[in-house]
């Protein structure tokens, strides 16, 4: 059986792009632009099928943008955070 959560990463984009891995209701956003994150760091919490999921950064990096907000409904596959390397 596939993990549905296992694709929140963009398949061509070396792990750049965090994608909602299905519908839902984005509820937190844990990060900000500019903040430098760690692989596993929660980024941020949709809600679907009546759970939560936290969808995690796939890799180290730093937040370049976020393209949602708290509140806002969300279909498979948006693209929800953009990831560039770590300077140094």
């Amino acid at each position: 059986l596939a993990d549905p959560m296992s694709a929140i990463t963009d398949s061509g984009g070396g792990g750049d792009t965090v994608i909602a891995p299905m519908p839902g209701l984005v509820t937190s956003i844990s990060v900000e632009v500019g903040q430098a994150v760690t692989s596993g760091q929660t980024l941020m919490t949709i809600e679907a099928m009546k759970m939560e999921h936290a969808l995690t950064a796939p890799r180290d990096g730093v937040i370049k943008e976020i393209l949602t907000t708290t509140g806002q409904q969300v279909s498979v596959q948006a693209r929800l955070v953009e990831l560039e390397p770590v300077d140094g």
